[in-house]
C-alpha cells in the first residue's frame, strides 16, 4: 500500500497544464479560467506585493475542480501503465495497492511525470505499507531510501490502516483531541445560535466519523470517552453558559438526531456503537475488488466482533442478513442508525423516569417540524438571529431546564405564581410578547410569500371576518390575505399560536392535539363566512414548540413547491419551514424573557 505526498500541491500545479486540460475537458468554462489564471495575479502582503504564477488561488470555489483536472492526466497514466489492485485520489490525497513491483513502477511514473505538472513529489511524507511481508520492501533500488516505512501502520483520510491496536487508539485519541480543542474555542464567539449551528456543521462527531468508520469500535473506547465528554461541555456552555441544571438528561436529549426532538449533536459513543458495521457491510464490494478473495462466508474476526457487540445493543434487530452479501441492505447506515435511535428513544422514559410534563415535552419536540429553526442561518435581513439570552432561552425551554425562581409572581399580570419551565409565560396575554410572537410570525410568513412570487396582502380589510357570536362588533382584517389562492379564489389566513402545556393535567396528552383544536376552533368561527363571500378560509394554526396543524402544514408545502419554482438562486427545500419555525421560536423567546430577572438579561 502506497499513500501519496506532494509538497505544496494546490500551490505550485502547473497553470499551463491546468489551462490546458480546462479547455479540452470543459470548453465551456475555459474563457474564465483563462480570465482569472491566464496571467499573473497580485498578491499584497502589508506594503509588499508578490506575483502569484502557479496554482490556484486560496478561497477559490473552483480550485479543487482546477486542480483535479490538472492532476488528472498523471492519474491516467498510472492506470495505464500499472497493473493495480486499488488505485484512487481525493484531491491531491492518492492511495496505490497493488503487487510490489507494480507499485514500484506506479511511483516511479508519478516521480518522472509529475513535476512537468508542478507536482513534486514528497518522498519524506510518501509511505510504504505492508500488512505483512515478504521480504520483497527491502530489495534494493526498488523505492527510494528515504521513503517512509511504517511498521504499524498509516493514516488515510484520518482513519487508521493497521493491525496495531495500539496504534489505531492513539491516532484515534489524537484526531479527539483536536477536536475538543476546537470545540474549547466556540464560547469565543459569544453567540449561542453561531456556535450550536457550527458545533453541528463543523466540530461535532463529524470530525472523528471517518476513523469511526473504520477503525474497530473496541479500539476506539479512549478517543470516544475524551471527545465525548469535550462535546458534553461544548453543549453545556451553549445551553446555559456555565449556569446549573445541565444534567444527564438534558445531555441525552441533546446528543439526539434533530428528527427524535433533539439538537443533532451527536456523541461519539452512540455513532461508534453501528458505524463500523455499516461501513463494511456498505463497502463489500469494493471490499472484494481489493481483497479479491474476500467473500461474506469468510468474515474476519473485526467485523464478527463488531457485529455481535451491535447485536448485543440491538438485540431485537435481526442482523443475519447483514453477514451475507447477497442479503446485505443497500443503506446500512439509514438502517442502523434509525434502529439505534428508535430504541435510545423508546428507552429514555424507563433511563431517566420522566415526569408526566417531561413526557410531554419530548412528544412535543418529535412532533413534525417543531425542530425546523435548528437548521436556520443566522441572517440578520432575515430575521433569523437570537440574542445569546433569547437563543439560550428557547434551549432551556426545550431540553427542561428551570428559567425562574419557583412560587414567584408573574411579574406582568400578578394573578397567577410562575412556573419555574416557562408555561404562564407562554400563555400569559398580559404582555405585549404574546402579540409580538403572533405577529412576528404573520410577517414573516407574508415575507416568505412575497420573495415565493405569491401576491399577497397583510392585515387586509375583508368585512365580513368575524366572530359570529359577536357579531360585526368583532370584525376584523384577515392577518394575511392571498390572491387567487383557492380555485382562483382569494385566502384569508388567520394565525393562531397555542401553548400545548396550558392547563397540562398529567394524563391523555397527545402532542399536536392542540394546535389541531385550535385550527378546529378557528374554522367553525369564520370558515361559512369566508365561503359566503366567495372566499377561502385557511387556519395557521402552531404551537409554542413549532408543530404545525394540518391545514397550515399543508399551506406552507405548497408555499414551498412555489418559492422553488420562482427562485432565481438554490433554495433549500426546507426553506420555507424553517423560516416559519424560527419566527415562532423567536417569538417564544420574546415572551421568556420579558420575564426573567433583571440581573439575567
Amino acid at each position: 500500500m502506497l499513500t501519496i505526498d506532494f509538497s505544496n500541491a494546490f500551490n505550485l500545479v502547473d497553470r499551463s497544464a491546468m489551462l490546458k486540460e480546462v479547455h479540452r475537458v470543459c470548453p465551456s468554462l475555459s474563457p474564465w479560467v483563462n480570465f482569472l489564471y491566464g496571467q499573473p495575479a497580485r498578491l499584497y502582503v502589508g506594503d509588499n506585493c508578490i506575483w502569484s504564477t502557479t496554482g490556484v488561488q486560496q478561497g477559490d470555489p473552483l480550485g479543487p475542480l482546477l486542480f483535479a483536472l490538472a492532476l488528472h492526466p498523471l492519474i491516467t497514466r498510472v492506470q495505464e501503465q500499472c497493473r493495480l489492485l486499488f488505485h484512487a485520489w481525493y484531491l491531491d490525497d492518492g492511495t496505490i495497492i497493488g503487487p510490489v513491483r507494480e507499485v514500484a513502477k506506479a511511483l516511479e511514473v508519478i516521480s518522472r511525470e509529475g513535476p512537468s505538472l508542478g507536482l513534486q513529489l514528497n518522498v519524506r511524507k510518501t509511505e510504504l505499507f505492508w500488512p505483512s511481508c515478504n521480504g520483497e520492501k527491502f530489495a534494493a533500488g526498488l523505492f527510494p531510501e528515504d521513503i517512509g516505512r511504517p511498521k504499524l501502520g498509516v493514516k488515510l483520510l484520518g482513519g487508521a490502516v493497521s493491525r496495531d491496536r495500539d496504534f489505531i487508539s492513539d491516532l484515534a485519541v489524537k484526531r479527539a483531541s483536536r477536536a475538543v480543542d476546537l470545540m474549547r474555542v466556540l464560547p469565543q464567539l459569544k453567540n449561542p445560535q453561531c456556535e450550536l449551528l457550527l458545533l453541528r456543521s463543523c466540530m461535532g462527531v463529524a470530525k472523528l466519523i471517518f476513523g469511526l468508520r473504520t477503525c474497530q469500535p473496541s479500539y476506539v473506547g479512549a478517543a470516544v470517552t475524551l471527545f465525548d465528554e469535550g462535546l458534553r461541555q461544548a453543549i453545556d456552555d451553549i445551553v446555559v453558559g456555565g449556569g446549573p441544571f445541565f444534567g444527564d438528561l438534558q445531555w441525552r436529549l441533546a446528543s439526539l438526531p434533530i428528527k427524535e426532538g433533539g439538537l443533532g449533536l451527536l456523541s461519539a459513543g452512540d455513532v461508534s456503537s453501528f458505524a463500523f458495521v455499516a461501513s463494511r457491510v456498505q463497502s463489500l464490494e469494493l471490499q472484494d475488488h481489493i481483497l479479491r478473495a474476500c467473500c461474506m462466508g469468510d468474515l474476519d474476526s473485526d467485523f464478527r466482533a463488531a457485529l455481535d457487540g451491535l447485536q448485543a445493543v440491538l438485540p431485537d434487530v435481526d442482523l443475519g442478513g447483514f453477514a451475507n452479501k447477497s442479503t446485505a441492505p443497500r443503506e446500512p447506515q439509514t438502517i442502523l442508525a434509525s434502529a439505534f435511535y428508535g430504541k435510545t428513544v423508546k428507552e429514555i422514559n424507563g433511563v431517566f423516569g420522566l415526569s408526566p410534563r417531561q413526557k410531554a415535552v419530548f412528544d412535543c419536540l418529535r412532533a413534525p417540524h417543531a425542530q425546523d429553526f435548528l437548521t436556520v442561518i443566522p441572517i440578520e435581513g432575515l430575521g433569523q438571529c437570537m440574542s445569546a439570552v433569547e437563543y439560550r432561552s428557547v434551549l432551556k425551554y426545550r431540553l427542561m431546564i428551570p428559567l425562574y425562581p419557583e412560587d414567584e409572581p408573574c411579574p406582568v399580570c400578578r394573578k397567577v405564581c410562575l412556573d419555574s419551565f416557562g408555561e404562564h409565560a407562554l400563555h400569559c396575554k398580559e404582555l405585549p410578547g404574546f402579540k409580538y410572537r403572533h405577529d412576528l410570525v404573520r410577517d414573516v410568513l407574508f415575507d416568505v410569500l412575497k420573495r415565493a412570487g405569491i401576491a399577497a396582502k397583510k392585515e387586509a380589510p375583508v368585512n365580513f371576518l368575524t366572530d359570529p357570536k359577536e357579531g360585526r362588533s368583532s370584525l376584523r382584517p384577515a392577518d394575511v390575505l392571498v390572491f387567487g389562492w383557492s380555485g382562483g379564489k382569494h385566502a384569508c389566513i388567520d394565525l393562531t399560536g397555542v401553548s400545548p402545556l396550558a392547563g397540562f393535567r398529567g394524563s391523555g396528552f397527545v402532542s399536536g392535539q392542540a394546535a389541531q383544536k385550535a385550527e378546529a376552533g378557528k374554522i367553525s368561527k369564520h370558515e361559512q363566512a369566508c365561503i359566503d363571500n366567495q372566499h377561502a378560509f385557511l387556519p395557521f394554526a402552531f404551537d409554542t414548540f413549532g408543530c404545525l396543524a394540518p391545514v397550515a402544514s399543508g399551506f406552507l408545502k405548497r408555499v414551498q413547491k412555489a418559492a422553488l419554482a420562482h427562485a432565481t438562486v438554490s433554495v433549500g427545500h426546507s426553506y420555507v419551514f424553517s423560516r416559519v419555525g424560527f419566527a415562532i421560536q423567536k417569538g417564544v423567546a420574546a415572551q421568556l424573557v420579558a420575564r426573567l430577572p433583571t440581573h439575567d438579561l
